[in-house]
């Protein structure tokens, strides 16, 4: 007998504009959905917040990052989701996940 198991989620992501950690409002549409998943499914969630390698410095891309993963969550926070369900990490640009440099200036969340 096999089963296989299929999830019912991705990751959703939210883009950012250089330098910026301000929401766009054409990104509000992807916080508010894993808001909505969030608060009806009992998962924690991991808020990772990434930089792009090519501008700024280490240090730089760490806070930019730090400060990303940091709206996101207030954001998911405001929408109704449990602050203690919520783990932020940020990366800087030690970690790029997409091949495109712009579109590392991003939050992912993942569900844990």
């Amino acid at each position: 007998t096999v089963t296989e198991v299929v999830n019912n989620y991705v990751d959703n992501v939210v883009y950012f504009r250089i330098n910026s950690a301000k929401i766009d409002k054409n990104q509000q549409i992807n916080i508010y959905n894993t808001a909505e998943f969030m608060k009806n499914n009992n998962a924690p969630i991991k808020v990772v917040g990434y930089a792009d390698k090519k501008t700024g410095t280490y240090e730089i891309n760490q806070r930019i990052s730090e400060r990303r993963a940091n709206a996101v969550k207030e954001r998911l926070v405001k929408l109704g989701v449990p602050a203690d369900r919520i783990m932020t990490f940020f990366k800087g640009d030690t970690v790029q996940p997409f091949a495109e440099n712009a579109k590392n200036r991003v939050v992912i969340c993942e569900l844990e």
